[in-house]
């Protein structure tokens, strides 16, 4: 019942914000005094559940603020972070099609925050010779929009189980991700390496895997995170350890994530959910090796 009534008080809180911003048109007066706050309390929070129920409101928000000033780059990054992590929640509690649908608008609205960027719009319909010099133009202050928009562009392709369109579009992230690594790989806890390290370590050698360089970016992102964000055990025990057919390392990383303690951080929710998903991936053990 408490549960609830904290996911109800949180749906009414932001709706009432939105109406209100609807009313007066002041979006700027709104928008970093009530979701940078809220961001972080989400990233903080480590009952999943709570998050799973009080989501949607957050992103009903999102939705009506973007509706509304379309070209905000903050909005569209706030937006981009929030349907990715939502619909990763979806996936690990068994809601596949829900999640499938969340990743969509995260695609969405992270090609959106790319199109922001100089030489970048329109990116869909440019040849990976062209993005590639765009992107070599793109200051460091903007590696957050390339790492976020490549993120939730990122996140479709994972729920879209191979199709041949997802798949197509993976050279383009692949190349976001190599700038944002070139302009600061220490982005947001070596998230650009944890992406290259699953890409390059996901698949074998004859369809592109390239497992040394996957050992390499998955080392460097420990190196950068200090082994405290969790996710890129689970991520390295996924795709290189499996792929490689290595059980003791495996086994060492997703222990390790297990073991670890849960600290109050603006990385709680993230390896609580590493967490979740590497007591799955144990239990899975024999069935890979």
């Amino acid at each position: 019942m408490m549960r609830k009534a904290t996911t109800s008080i949180l749906g009414n809180v932001l709706l009432a914000a939105l109406a209100l911003l609807f009313s007066t048109g002041c979006t700027s007066l709104i928008v970093n005094p009530l979701l940078d706050p809220l961001a972080l309390s989400l990233q903080k929070q480590t009952d999943l559940e709570l998050l799973e129920e009080g989501s949607p409101s957050l992103l009903l928000l999102l939705d009506g603020l973007i509706a509304g000033d379309p070209d905000n780059v903050r909005l569209l990054m706030t937006a981009t972070k929030a349907y990715g992590a939502y619909a990763t929640i979806l996936y690990e509690d068994g809601k596949t099609e829900r999640a499938a649908n969340m990743s969509v608008k995260a695609r969405n609205y992270g090609i959106s925050l790319i199109n922001q960027l100089h030489g970048l719009k329109n990116i869909n319909g440019q040849t990976l010779g062209e993005i590639e010099k765009a992107l070599a133009k793109i200051p460091p202050d903007q590696v957050g929009y390339l790492f976020w928009g490549a993120y939730g562009w990122a996140t479709w392709i994972q729920h879209q189980e191979g199709a041949a369109a997802a798949m197509a579009d993976l050279p383009i992230v692949e190349l976001i991700m190599l700038r944002v690594v070139e302009l600061d790989d220490s982005y947001y806890f070596g998230g650009a390496h944890i992406f290259l390290g699953s890409y390059y370590g996901g698949r074998p050698r004859i369809y592109g895997g390239k497992p040394e360089i996957s050992r390499k970016h998955f080392e460097r992102a420990l190196e950068i995170n200090q082994r405290q964000f969790l996710l890129t055990q689970v991520a390295y025990a996924q795709t290189y350890a499996r792929m490689m057919f290595d059980r003791e390392l495996y086994l060492k990383l997703l222990t390790e994530v297990i073991e670890e303690p849960l600290k109050d951080s603006d990385m709680a929710s993230s390896n609580k959910l590493a967490k979740v998903m590497a007591e799955k991936l144990i239990d899975q053990v024999d069935e890979f090796f």
